[in-house]
């Protein structure tokens, strides 16, 4: 007669074997996860840093001097450090029709197109995570009524 003991054992290994080969795939994505989770974080603290800046600039009055355009065909920017990112503030004529810049761009306030892009940018300074870019415009014209 068998033992059906040793059999028993010998399954009992194998499931362990088994188990323990499943778990350690699994273990070893733990590192990756944080990671990735860590990177999640920069990235949304940056989506809200460009989003909290576009507010504030979208309070200003079209003619406000934190929205000057004038200084060259790129228009004028603005850097600097909020904390650990670096925030670029871009403001530049466009035609109203293309959304381009003007073939002559404006060199004076006389010559303004009458719209407005202004893009904000948002990095890190270490470039861990990627740049988070917000584009708006600014008109001058008011809205007609409905």
């Amino acid at each position: 007669m068998r033992s059906e003991f040793g059999q028993s054992m010998i399954e009992l290994m194998v499931c362990i074997v088994i188990i323990t080969t499943a778990l350690s795939g699994i273990i070893a994505l733990f590192p990756y996860i944080i990671q990735k989770n860590a990177r999640i974080q920069i990235q949304g603290q940056a989506v809200n840093l460009v989003q909290n800046e576009t507010e504030k600039l979208r309070a200003l009055r079209y003619y406000d001097s934190e929205l000057d355009a004038l200084g060259g065909v790129q228009g004028m920017s603005v850097i600097r450090s909020e904390g650990p990112y670096l925030v670029r503030i871009s403001v530049r004529y466009v035609d109203p029709k293309t959304s381009l810049p003007p073939d002559d761009y404006p060199a004076d306030i006389s010559q303004d197109t009458g719209l407005k892009e202004v893009t904000v940018s948002v990095k890190r300074k270490d470039n861990v995570g990627s740049q988070v870019n917000l584009v708006t415009y600014f008109s001058k014209a008011k809205p007609g009524k409905g």
